[in-house]
């Protein structure tokens, strides 16, 4: 009862501070004799600036890894997994900070919402790590480039489970991607699995080549957008109407006119 008592006894202002600095002096020395014992919490690394070292990856290991990867946590996660993981283990830190669960949002367009593909989402912000901003955008202009006119998935990849049918996108959207390939393997977008484990694979596997080649100072830019882009862009682009903006090929959801 006395005890009840006491802790239902108003605490004067002055009293409170007084047993607060107390709590933190002791707490203070607590911390000051852990470290004096070697129990401190040990220092963070530091985080180097922007944009991280990159070193050359095997383009092969990555395929498959992008294959694997995405029957793990879909096809963002796949490519980001793909290529983080290898620089893991061939740098170390800071990379072993980076949780590639981060990437599982990407998965069916984001969300499924079948936007940008996730394979080129999780590619994109690879490169992003690793290259400075000057470099970092054409070179995801250039996997873009050929992720809209490749045949997917190619061969190499094609020998990692059944094989599917290879189709052009012609977009790096996800929806467009997934209804040609469909189309061309008549059956439906449900069935992708395989197809789309390929395709992460290849993502990652082209990626890493860019990478390589632009690690080597070797890098051209090669891709040409399609010609009605150009067209349509002579009275939509900035110097016309200015009413748009994109260098995906405007004829496959608008008529020409």
């Amino acid at each position: 009862m006395e005890r009840q008592e006491a802790w239902q006894q108003p605490v004067s202002r002055r009293a409170f501070l007084a047993g607060t600095g107390g709590f933190l002096a002791g707490a203070a020395l607590g911390s000051r004799l852990l470290g004096a014992v070697g129990l401190a919490a040990p220092a963070q690394p530091d985080v180097p600036a922007w944009p991280w070292t990159y070193v050359p990856l095997d383009p092969e290991v990555v395929r498959r890894k992008g294959y694997d990867g995405f029957m793990e946590g879909g096809c963002c996660y796949g490519v980001a997994w793909a290529i983080l993981s290898e620089l893991q283990e061939k740098v170390g830190h800071p990379f072993t900070g980076v949780p590639a669960d981060m990437f599982r949002y990407g998965a069916g367009g984001a969300a499924g919402w079948g936007t940008l593909c996730g394979a080129l989402n999780g590619a994109a912000a690879m490169i992003n790590l690793v290259t400075p901003q000057s470099d970092c955008t054409p070179l995801v202009n250039e996997l873009f480039g050929w992720y809209c006119d490749t045949a997917l998935p190619t061969e190499k990849s094609n020998g990692f489970g059944p094989a599917n049918v290879p189709s052009v996108a012609g977009s790096p959207l996800c929806h467009i991607s997934l209804s040609r390939w469909a189309e061309a393997e008549g059956t439906k977008v449900t069935e992708r699995k395989q197809r789309c484990a390929k395709l992460t694979g290849d993502v990652a596997a082209r990626a890493v080549e860019l990478l390589n080649a632009w690690h080597a100072g070797q890098f051209v830019p090669a891709y040409v957008p399609a010609e009605s882009v150009g067209e349509c862009m002579t009275c939509h682009g900035p110097d016309g109407l200015a009413d748009t903006h994109g260098k995906m090929d405007c004829v496959q959801c608008h008529e020409p006119h």
